[in-house]
């Protein structure tokens, strides 16, 4: 069984370590044993935080990774007991579904483009779009190389701004570095070999502690080198 999935991670934070964005996308497809991708597409740029679009453009992406790799279904990051997008309704999320009154907005505001996209990979692929969010495994994988990949970014910008960045990681990850090589792990139980590795550029410091208003976040302190 094969699984295409998108997610989005890894935030810069402000001077009181809040998250001001999302900084990456990532797409992956992944078969047994769900541990590694066999095809990883990310997509590095800033995304508003609270941008009720973000989900549309995941699923695009979704319906990208398919034409490089085909898959059995299509995980998205959208916690609904995995129920096929083209099998909920306007009423559903009214009444069946236990959404905050915000998450009910903005779901009822994007759904038709989420079926537009779901319709058109069910027609091409025959598989379908399953709201699974982070229930499903390969969402989680996809969230740590989207970690990853934004950390990576951040440090590019280190590089060239000479400026520190505080970067905010996904809930119960943790990152390293050995010399050009980042890891992003999972501290979840049952996950602990579950990981993201990333090239990233030398010449910075990176220090490491846990966000002191938001428990169970790692926070990264990116430095350049000759601060």
């Amino acid at each position: 069984m094969k699984i295409v999935t998108v997610d989005s991670a890894c935030s810069m934070l402000d001077e009181n370590l809040m998250p001001k964005n999302i900084m990456s996308m990532v797409g992956i497809v992944v078969d047994y044993p769900y541990d590694k991708p066999m095809q990883i597409q990310p997509r590095c740029k800033e995304y508003p935080k609270d941008d009720p679009n973000l989900l549309v453009e995941e699923l695009k992406l979704c319906e990208e990774m398919l034409a490089m790799e085909k898959a059995d279904y299509v995980h998205l990051d959208m916690s609904l007991g995995g129920i096929d997008i083209l099998d909920l309704t306007p009423g559903d999320l009214l009444f069946r579904m236990p959404l905050s009154d915000e998450g009910r907005s903005v779901l009822t505001k994007i759904l038709p483009d989420l079926k537009k996209i779901a319709t058109t990979i069910k027609d091409k692929y025959q598989i379908p779009v399953l709201a699974i969010g982070k229930q499903s495994g390969p969402v989680r994988l996809a969230e740590l190389y989207a970690a990853a990949f934004g950390v990576a970014s951040a440090i590019d910008k280190v590089r060239e701004s000479k400026e520190t960045i505080f970067v905010g990681l996904p809930v119960k990850t943790v990152a390293t570095r050995e010399e050009d090589i980042l890891k992003v792990s999972s501290r979840e139980p049952m996950e602990t070999e579950l990981c993201a590795e990333v090239p990233v550029a030398n010449g910075i410091l990176m220090e490491t502690f846990l966000n002191p208003i938001v428990r169970g976040f790692q926070t990264l302190k990116l430095m350049p080198q000759e601060v």
